[in-house]
C-alpha cells in the first residue's frame, strides 16, 4: 500500500489529503487492467479538529482499502490550526472540492475510476460530505474552481452522525443547558453561535435536498446527545419526499462518535464491541449497490400484480 500526506494548497500545511492506495500485483494489472473505486473519508470534530488518525480517519480509510477501494483521508480547515477567515464554512466544501478534483486529476496514475467516487464523512465530516452530496452543482464550487460541477459529484455519500438539519440542531442546543454554551460548531459554520433561520437551512444538507442529491447512506444513533438523531431524521425524510435512494439506520446506542463501534479502551477486544458498528458492512453493502447495481436484490412485489407473480 502506497501512503502519502499531500498539501491540497499553496502556502498552507493544514489542509491535506493522505492517500491509501492499494498496488496491484504487476502480472494481474497487466492481463487484466481495471479502474478501482474511490472513498475520501472526512473525519468529524465540530470544525475545530480534524483528528485524522482517530476511528473517524485513517482507520476508516483502512477498512475500506482491505476491500480493495483506493481510499482517501481529507484534514480539512478547521479552527484549532487556521485564522477564522480561512476556516470559516464554506472553506471546508471547497476543501472538499479541491480533494475532488485532486483524485480525478490523478485518476489514470492512482488506477481510479472516476465515475465511481464516493465520500463518507462523521459528524462535522458528515455535514461537509452531506453539503457535497447536495450542493456539488452549484456555483459554490463551480465557479470558484472554474471548472465543470459534474467534476464534484460524488456516486455516493455516507453519512455518520451527520449534522444534517440546522433547525432541528438548534432546537435541540437550546432545550439543552450543556449544550446551549457549548456546541461552538455554529460559530465556524455561521460566524457566530446563533445563526438566524435563512443560515441555519442554507447550511443544511436535509434543506438543500433536490432532484440533483446523490443517493445517501446514514447511519445515527437514537440516543445521541451531541447531535440529536432528528437530524437524521429530517434528511432522510426529505431524500424519501424527492425520491433520492438512502438508507437510514438507527441504532438504539451509541450516543454521538461511535465511529467504528469498537470499544474505546480496548478496541482489540471484539466481545466488547458496540452494535453501532453493525453501520459498517451495511454501508459497504450499500456502496456496493451503487457501484455493481447487479449485485442489489429488487424483487416483485407479490401484491402488485398477484395473479402472474409465480409465472
Amino acid at each position: 500500500m502506497y501512503i502519502e500526506t499531500i498539501p491540497l494548497w499553496e502556502y498552507r500545511k493544514d489542509v491535506t489529503l493522505t492517500t491509501f492506495l492499494s498496488q496491484d500485483d504487476p502480472f494481474i494489472a497487466e492481463k487484466f487492467p481495471k479502474k478501482r473505486p474511490a472513498v475520501i473519508v472526512c473525519p468529524g470534530g465540530g470544525y475545530r479538529r480534524c483528528p485524522r488518525h482517530d476511528n473517524e480517519g485513517d482507520p476508516v480509510a483502512m477498512t475500506f482499502a482491505i476491500d480493495g477501494y483506493q481510499t482517501f483521508v481529507l484534514e480539512y480547515s478547521v479552527a484549532d490550526f487556521a485564522p477564522i477567515e480561512k476556516t470559516l464554512f464554506p472553506a471546508q466544501l471547497r476543501d472538499l472540492g479541491k480533494a475532488m478534483l485532486t483524485v480525478r486529476d490523478h485518476a489514470q496514475e492512482w488506477g481510479i475510476d472516476t465515475e465511481k467516487i464516493s465520500v463518507i464523512g462523521f459528524s462535522a465530516g458528515g455535514h461537509l460530505c452531506g453539503m457535497l452530496a447536495t450542493s456539488w452543482h452549484r456555483p459554490v464550487l463551480s465557479e470558484y474552481f472554474h471548472r465543470d460541477p459534474e467534476e464534484f459529484k460524488p456516486l455516493t455519500a455516507m453519512l455518520i452522525y451527520p449534522v444534517a438539519d440546522y433547525v432541528e440542531q438548534e432546537k435541540f442546543r437550546k432545550s439543552r443547558p450543556d449544550l446551549r454554551d457549548n456546541f461552538d460548531m455554529n460559530t465556524h459554520v455561521f460566524g457566530k453561535a446563533d445563526p438566524d433561520l435563512e443560515a441555519q437551512k442554507e447550511n443544511s444538507p436535509a434543506w438543500l435536498v433536490s432532484e440533483y442529491t446523490v443517493p445517501v447512506f446514514i447511519a445515527a444513533a437514537q440516543n445521541d446527545g451531541l447531535v440529536t438523531a432528528k437530524n437524521s431524521l429530517s434528511l432522510a425524510l426529505r431524500l424519501q419526499e424527492q425520491g433520492i435512494p438512502y438508507e437510514l439506520h438507527m441504532f438504539e446506542l451509541g450516543d454521538h462518535g461511535f465511529g467504528l463501534g469498537n470499544n474505546i479502551y480496548e478496541p482489540y477486544r471484539q466481545d466488547r464491541a458496540h452494535a453501532s458498528r453493525a453501520w459498517l458492512p451495511l454501508a459497504k453493502t450499500f456502496l456496493l449497490h451503487h457501484i455493481a447495481p447487479e449485485t442489489a436484490e429488487d424483487e416483485k412485489n407479490p401484491f402488485e400484480d398477484p395473479e402472474n407473480f409465480l409465472k
